[in-house]
């Protein structure tokens, strides 16, 4: 059996999150993929993390992140983003920069 895991992809100029063990689980497709990482959400406070790298895909880029959260392309509606390169989610969460 295998853990699932917090990761999150771009693809197709959207955001893609969800708990899979492979960031490839996320879509079929992945000659548009432009990096991915890890995430954690805080539903009290509708804060999203977007943190590390995919193994497979890379980092990806923070202006790519801020103008798909600015055109709403996620399934996140009415949430706080921020990004981090930080391996790591506490050392994200002091070292990040808005989205949105």
């Amino acid at each position: 059996m295998f853990d699932m895991n917090p990761k999150f992809i771009v693809n197709n100029n959207r955001l893609l999150i969800g708990h899979v063990d492979q960031h490839r689980d996320l879509a079929n497709d992945h000659t548009t993929t432009q990096g991915g990482g890890w995430w954690h959400i805080d539903e009290a406070s509708k804060t999203i993390w977007l943190y590390a790298r995919s193994q497979l895909f890379g980092y990806s880029q923070k202006q790519v992140l801020f103008r798909i959260v600015k055109a709403g392309n996620h399934d996140y509606p009415g949430y706080t983003f921020y990004y981090s390169r930080e391996l790591y989610l506490d050392s994200a969460m002091r070292n990040c920069e808005k989205l949105s």
